[in-house]
């Protein structure tokens, strides 16, 4: 793959002067707001020892957190998404390794010193792997402009490997630290998510700047656009950097092709879901605020005739068919969802207005579980619920 040509910019110390009369005086407590860089500098003088939390102005999910020790720069890392920045960092160090690397962790840092302590790295290899994994975290850190930050004074780290001056730590990545300045009209941080509005004229523009746009690679590539992943997912995956990524999709940004997503992590509900399939608004309403106000996560599919396909994709805990529709009666449905390898195992309540022996012999034939009367009252339905998931868990 052919590198980009990444311009130089002389102007980025000039431009954050603009913005800012002068640093304000910090505390201890509070947020105050300066330039990340002056600010560091200031505290590295006083000898601070710490923790250093800079908010990105652009971001409201997004904070960098800079570890000093009597003035010298121990760690640097984000408050969030650990496990993105590790996977991206470890990959570009190890490409080659055999190493697990964790899909989710809440230090990164923990986690590369336990690499130490089970002698997956060297003393040497750990301090090698922690300056990278500080530097890259300065780059975001220090490319931004005035914004709010916190001190937390005596918040030290449990192992300490680095012990690095100023320009130990910042020297090696002042160009880098430029690069990201001109970015940040664009980009706010590497954790956004591309939202691509034509994937051909995104890779055409890679293809255009000798991006080695294979078959494999754009397959790969387009995948995680598609997933919504951030900039370091993306780079992982694809072996590229964030500041490749970045320059390469600026001016697709620009033009309106690309929105930049802030980024949230994305929280797993873990809810039990009940899919309910009825044509009665009426009932979807009652059905979907009791058990939603019940703890439950809640579907509701009002048309039969595409019932079965939207459950085969929703893996529902429980489902709830009302017997009586009119395009389809609810024994039909159910014996459908019995015949699919996805659904045959999930409980299945039928709605029904008469609970007699036809209904039983209906019922047992198209493989239902149990039966709700019509109409019921909302501890009725959450009764039939919690009873038939307790009886699933315990098979």
């Amino acid at each position: 793959m052919t590198a980009l040509i990444l311009p130089f910019f002389e102007d980025r110390a000039m431009a954050d002067k603009l913005q800012s009369p002068g640093l304000q005086k910090f505390q201890d407590n509070g947020a105050k707001r300066a330039i990340p860089r002056e600010l560091l500098e200031q505290l590295t003088a006083d000898k601070f020892t710490g923790q250093l939390v800079i908010r990105n102005p652009f971001d409201e999910f997004v904070d960098w957190q800079i570890y000093l020790g009597n003035g010298k720069i121990h760690f640097a890392n984000s408050a969030v998404g650990n496990g993105k920045r590790l996977n991206y960092m470890l990959g570009k160090l190890f490409q080659h390794s055999h190493l697990q690397l964790p899909t989710g962790l809440e230090s990164d840092y923990n986690y590369i010193c336990d690499l130490w302590k089970r002698k997956y790295f060297s003393f040497q290899q750990t301090r090698s792997v922690l300056t990278q994994f500080t530097q890259e975290a300065l780059v975001q850190a220090l490319s931004l402009p005035k914004t709010e930050y916190k001190l937390e004074p005596n918040n030290k780290l449990r192992h300490l490997f680095l012990n690095l001056n100023l320009e130990q730590a910042v020297g090696p990545i002042e160009k880098k630290v430029d690069y990201w300045w001109e970015l940040r009209s664009e980009i706010n941080s590497p954790f956004q998510r591309p939202l691509v509005q034509d994937m051909r004229k995104l890779r055409g523009v890679l293809t255009k700047a000798n991006f080695q746009t294979t078959e494999e690679f754009w397959k790969v590539f387009q995948q995680n656009l598609e997933n919504l992943h951030c900039l370091y997912d993306i780079a992982s995956a694809t072996k590229l950097s964030t500041l490749q990524l970045a320059i390469a999709m600026r001016n697709l940004i620009k033009a309106g092709d690309i929105t930049m997503l802030p980024y949230q992590e994305i929280a797993i509900d873990n809810r039990p879901l009940v899919v309910t399939v009825d044509e009665n608004q009426v009932h979807q309403h009652i059905v979907e605020y009791t058990l939603e106000k019940s703890g439950y996560r809640v579907n509701t599919i009002t048309d039969p005739f595409k019932a079965l396909a939207s459950l085969q994709g929703q893996n529902p805990d429980l489902i709830l068919i009302n017997a009586d529709m009119e395009k389809m009666d609810g024994y039909q449905l159910a014996s459908l969802c019995r015949k699919s390898p996805q659904l045959k195992q999930v409980p299945i309540v039928l709605m029904v207005e008469n609970d007699n022996l036809v209904h039983n012999i209906r019922a047992k034939m198209s493989g239902v579980n149990d039966n709700l009367s019509k109409p019921f009252l909302p501890q009725d339905l959450l009764l039939k619920v919690k009873t038939n998931l307790r009886e699933m868990a315990a098979v």
